[in-house]
């Protein structure tokens, strides 16, 4: 692991494959030049984490509104997301995903805070898909800029499953999105399919879809290119949900698991 830095009052490291682990109390508004090292980081290295956090609502809302227009609507009544071991979707497996991704303007930041989870028993994994596309095979590349691609929003059902690998899985919401994006901050490409909520690409037969995505998906889900957070008590992870996808495995048997979000920035679908 990098050694830790200390930029105008911010104490932080890099974290392999990528991110930023930062030290500092979050719990106070952050302002002046503290508060432009923290925006700045975010937009490097696109997942920020920071450990043995006490964060009220409003703290954190504080902190996510440095990163553009909070996404206030979009929340539930209490703003936690928590498991219900009575539901399926609540904790089945999901794949790797974008928050929105099947919209014009998805989510462009996520965060997530544990107020009350049992330490190690779940995770989140995240992959940076502006990496991952600048190193797909130049051959897989010209294949997939050629094509738009079919996104559904998952039925509350359906959330474990892998899109791609069946012919017309249900959907609450069908859209058709460029299979690659340009990131509206950074300008650079994207990977703009998931296998959460890619159904197919447009123009190819669905055998020859599923077989380009699969390869697609295996370069960009690869061990080497995946970064697991593994839930503590306290911990805040920021993510920037169009530069990262991210999944999680399945909750059974992890406890009770609470987490406080707040998102920034897209559409409310």
């Amino acid at each position: 692991m990098a050694e830790w830095q200390i930029d105008n009052g911010f104490r932080w490291r890099s974290v392999e494959p990528f991110g930023a682990e930062i030290d500092h109390d979050l719990s106070q508004p952050l302002s002046g030049p503290v508060a432009e090292r923290f925006v700045s980081l975010f937009r490097e290295h696109h997942l920020i984490i920071a450990r043995r956090q006490v964060l009220s609502r409003s703290a954190q809302e504080n902190l996510l509104a440095l990163l553009g227009p909070l996404m206030l609507n979009r929340q539930n009544a209490t703003g936690f997301i928590t498991t219900d071991m009575s539901h399926i979707s609540a904790t089945a497996e999901y794949p790797f995903h974008s928050d929105g991704a099947y919209t014009e303007n998805p989510f462009e930041a996520l965060s997530l805070h544990a107020v009350d989870v049992v330490d190690g028993a779940s995770s989140t994994r995240f992959v940076d898909v502006e990496q991952c596309y600048q190193t797909l095979p130049p051959a897989l590349r010209d294949q997939l800029q050629a094509h738009d691609a079919e996104m559904i929003k998952s039925t509350y059902d359906s959330v474990g499953v892998r899109a791609f690998e069946i012919r017309d899985p249900p959907a609450i919401r069908r859209d058709e999105r460029p299979a690659v994006r340009i990131h509206p901050h950074s300008n650079r490409p994207y990977l703009a399919v998931n296998e959460m909520q890619t159904t197919r690409l447009l123009g190819m037969a669905w055998e020859d879809s599923r077989a380009l995505l699969a390869d697609v998906f295996d370069h960009a889900y690869a061990p080497q290119n995946i970064h697991e957070h593994v839930w503590h008590q306290g911990d805040l992870v920021i993510w920037d949900n169009i530069a990262c996808q991210h999944a999680r495995g399945s909750l059974e048997g992890a406890g009770r698991r609470v987490l406080q979000r707040v998102m920034v920035g897209g559409e409310d679908c």
